[in-house]
């Protein structure tokens, strides 16, 4: 049985759902949810992302590990890479809350409307596990500037920070990513104090660091983790034939050794 098989099967089992339950959830046939568990077929991509949704499971978590029972009513929170010396506790069972979500389209409101509250009651929420934080607020990044080579933070990620007050640069910790609300925009990057100046670096080569000024700063939030929509591309079957390659080329270095030995 595949992993997403042994975890449809998990999940209908943990949920109480029938195949049939299952399959009207997302529009399929019930064979194919059969399919999928026996490992006669696998599910599209956009079925997967539906599932994850669904359950909020990540799709990372889904495709390529088999859950436990705990996760499966838990988010898979990343903090690898960005600021993990300070926050490797984030990844225990905690109780799981709802927090306030500022989707691109509503960021540059949010800029105008971050005090007001009937603003903010009105925005998203999403389930996130609750970090032991009191104030937390997610964010989704709306541009390429933390993207290493495919790694790190990519467009459309959630980042989930925790507020940081705006006038106590203190606290915060060169080399640590944060979310920096400004009266013209909101940046996610990484802080950097260099004397009087104040840096924002990008992970993405391609742009340079900006240097800001802290009266434009509303709000700061400190990145704990985030939630990405990025999926790890299976292993290929080019990879695996290189493997055995490999393999065959050690195996054949070895016997000729044995066949010098034993001629000499």
């Amino acid at each position: 049985m595949s992993t997403i098989g042994k975890n449809i099967r998990k999940i209908r089992t943990v949920k109480k759902l029938s195949q049939a339950a299952f399959a009207e959830l997302f529009n399929l046939a019930r064979p194919s949810v059969g399919a999928y568990e026996e490992e006669r077929a696998e599910p599209k991509i956009e079925t997967v992302i539906q599932i994850a949704n669904h359950f909020g499971i990540s799709i990372d978590s889904l495709l390529t590990k088999e859950l436990t029972i705990n996760e499966l009513f838990k988010f898979d929170l990343h903090v690898e890479g960005l600021n993990q010396t300070k926050h490797k506790e984030t990844r225990q069972a905690v109780e799981s809350i709802k927090t306030v979500f500022v989707p691109a389209s509503k960021q540059i409101e949010y800029q105008v409307q971050y005090n007001n509250k009937d603003f903010i009651a009105r925005l998203p929420r999403v389930l996130i596990p609750g970090l032991g934080q009191d104030k937390l607020r997610a964010f989704e990044l709306a541009a390429e500037e933390m993207q290493d080579n495919f790694r790190g933070l990519n467009n459309g990620d959630i980042i989930i920070g925790q507020f940081v007050k705006s006038d106590n640069y203190s606290k915060l910790t060169n080399n640590f990513v944060y979310v920096f609300v400004m009266r013209s925009e909101i940046i996610i990057r990484r802080y950097e104090k260099s004397g009087k100046k104040i840096l924002l670096k990008a992970d993405n080569l391609n742009y340079e660091a900006r240097e800001i000024v802290s009266d434009e700063v509303l709000e700061i939030w400190e990145v704990l983790g985030f939630f990405t929509r990025q999926i790890k591309p299976p292993s290929l079957v080019v990879d695996r034939i290189m493997y055995l390659e490999n393999t065959v080329q050690k195996l054949e270095m070895r016997l000729n050794s044995l066949e010098n030995k034993s001629s000499q």
